[in-house]
């Protein structure tokens, strides 16, 4: 089984790039253009022909809820995730052959920012006869040919931007195992902002 990996902002904070950093890394290297950017373009592809430094992320409070949500170990943003030490230990194996992993630091020590690779339309893994499509091109019932992306952990799919991270059950299980925090995971593919929290599991 298949399932979507959700960013819990109810409860977590969530991460920014150091802004700086990322324009004097561009500089350095000679971009200036959004296509180089890695806060910016979400795209699958690999960074760390640019990136050749700790990346440097915080977890600010921006708003008056923020002071009572925690820093996580694992957050979804823009199809990419942030892991904290504790979480790369444990996903590294399951992940390595994915994506890419660069190094980060933040507010508590050394974690990595994890881009997946693996792209569904390039196996033609979702099924279009089982899927459903609402009026603005977005899925309201997903379903992907699990043979096809079956030696695959985590992949993302063409179709909204790369913006949603699927995996398989391995990865969630060791998610589940290991308490790491920061996620809803749900077997309802196409459902990014659950909102019965019985349909997923909680994993504060």
């Amino acid at each position: 089984m298949l399932y979507t990996l959700i960013y819990d902002s109810k409860n977590y904070r969530e991460f920014h790039f150091d802004q700086n950093q990322i324009v004097r890394i561009l500089d350095q290297e000679g971009y200036s253009d959004i296509e180089h950017r890695i806060d910016v373009n979400g795209e699958p592809k690999s960074f760390k022909y640019l990136v050749k430094e700790p990346l440097i992320l915080t977890f600010p409070i921006i708003e008056k809820a923020d002071k009572n949500k925690k820093i996580p170990d694992i957050e979804v943003s823009s199809g990419r995730l942030f892991l904290s030490e504790k979480a790369y230990q444990v996903l590294k194996p399951a992940l390595e052959n994915d994506g890419e992993f660069l190094p980060v630091t933040y507010e508590n020590g050394q974690g990595y920012f994890f881009t997946p690779l693996h792209v569904a339309e390039d196996v033609d893994a979702i099924n279009t006869e089982l899927s459903q499509e609402n009026g603005w091109n977005y899925f309201d019932h997903l379903v992907f040919y699990e043979d096809r992306v079956k030696e695959w952990s985590l992949f993302r799919m063409r179709h909204d931007g790369y913006r949603s991270v699927f995996c398989s059950n391995e990865i969630r299980q060791i998610i589940e195992d290991k308490q790491l925090t920061g996620l809803y995971i749900t077997n309802d593919l196409a459902n990014i902002f659950p909102e019965e929290r019985s349909d997923v599991a909680d994993l504060n």
